[in-house]
């Protein structure tokens, strides 16, 4: 019998203008954005071979990450070209457009489509599956057969989440055979089981919006309410809560600016240099002492920051779609859990370099950094929120048939 309901659900969904539009709007979404960062990525691996250190200079910068073009995430600060110096460690800026314009409309990346708009389509598939058939007056109907509410409530929720799923997958691996056709993209296997963790994360994702407007569908008994009510929630969920914890993290928080720690860092520099030349019996260890209290400053600050950001992730993720994207950028290798990794280890090179003498003329050992395993990923917070995910989907099924169980058919 659910069987039965998904297939009838499908052949409504696929006889229906609602689904050919939606359809046809997200490839044209996945399409474009793959199109633009695949752009914006190719731009970048030119960019990279003109800055990447020659043999022996003592700078530090990633190539650019292929699962970026999914997953655009910090890759920008993270493929920065980061030079040592006994002022600490100097940070190039990042690639930027010549045109200003660009800024104030970014290209949105496979992860924000999904985050933003499939959510929205999830909601339009499940907003009136229960309320639209009590209007039309089938809801009873179908229940007077011997069908529980509950394989009800399954199958429809089945047949909309194929309906969605199977079209999903299809734009989204039409759309990578196209990459693959440019040289300068390639997966490595690992990059690929990476992309298709982001995937099955973003089915989670949409099926926890279509479980949503399950429910809302259940509650009310007209579908333009279910369909108001549906897209406030949306808005709150997508929009507001997100940025609503990061603020109250920032206030709780207080994070010295990035002008007070440079000027801070010139000062100990200069204070240094001056007591050098009055004390010049003691050179290396004015060096030695200004290194050191550039480090324990650089690391305060990074203590402070990374506080920030935990309590800001943990604000954030009661907004499902703050968990998907933290999920996805991590699980890419663009994630802040990368970025904090990648400055950790630019501060270890920054020390081997001062140690070899690299500043006063010997050759600089190369700089050495591998993304962390899906694994450790998992460990240090992405299982966490794939679970979140998970939660919300059982909760919001849950609360549907709950509703649908003491819906009045009449």
């Amino acid at each position: 019998m659910v069987g039965t309901i998904a297939r009838k659900e499908i052949a409504e969904n696929l006889l229906s203008y609602k689904f050919f539009v939606v359809i046809l709007l997200s490839a044209v979404l996945i399409f474009t954005s793959l199109f633009v960062m695949a752009r914006d990525y190719t731009g970048r691996v030119a960019d990279y071979q003109l800055i990447k250190p020659k043999p022996g200079e003592p700078i530090a910068v990633l190539p650019p990450n292929p699962l970026s073009v999914f997953a655009k995430g910090l890759e920008d600060s993270l493929t920065r070209s980061f030079e040592p110096n006994f002022n600490g460690i100097e940070a190039r800026t990042g690639r930027s457009s010549a045109n200003n314009v660009f800024a104030f409309f970014p290209a949105p990346d496979f992860v924000y489509i999904v985050k933003v708009v499939l959510s929205l389509v999830a909601l339009l598939f499940g907003f009136d599956l229960i309320s639209r058939e009590r209007e039309a007056g089938t809801l009873k109907l179908v229940l007077a057969n011997p069908v529980s509410r509950a394989t009800l409530l399954f199958g429809k929720w089945l047949g909309n989440m194929l309906s969605l799923g199977v079209p999903f997958f299809l734009i989204t691996g039409l759309g990578l055979v196209v990459l693959s056709l440019d040289p300068s993209f390639r997966l490595t296997a690992s990059g690929f089981g990476r992309l298709i963790l982001i995937l099955a994360v973003s089915l989670a994702y949409l099926a926890l919006f279509l479980s949503l407007g399950l429910f809302i569908s259940s509650v009310t008994r007209r579908s333009a309410s279910s369909l108001v009510v549906l897209l406030l929630i949306w808005a709150l969920l997508v929009f507001v809560l997100p940025n609503t914890g990061t603020l109250l993290a920032r206030q709780i928080v207080e994070l010295p600016s990035v002008r007070a720690m440079q000027e801070k860092r010139e000062q100990i520099w200069t204070r240094e240099i001056l007591l050098t030349y009055s004390d010049r019996g003691n050179r290396d260890a004015h060096f030695k002492t200004m290194i050191d209290e550039i480090d324990l400053l650089e690391e305060d600050y990074r203590n402070i920051f990374d506080r920030l950001v935990r309590l800001a992730k943990s604000l954030n993720r009661i907004s499902p779609s703050a968990a998907f994207v933290y999920a996805a950028t991590e699980i890419a290798g663009t994630g802040a859990g990368e970025e904090s990794r990648l400055k950790r280890e630019v501060v270890r090179y920054k020390n081997q370099v001062l140690e070899s003498g690299t500043l006063e003329g010997n050759r600089a050992p190369a700089f050495m950094y591998s993304y962390r395993s899906v694994g450790t990923v998992m460990a240090e917070g992405g299982l966490f929120d794939v679970a979140w995910l998970l939660v919300f989907n059982i909760l919001f099924f849950g609360a549907a048939y709950a509703a649908v169980v003491r819906y009045d058919v009449r």
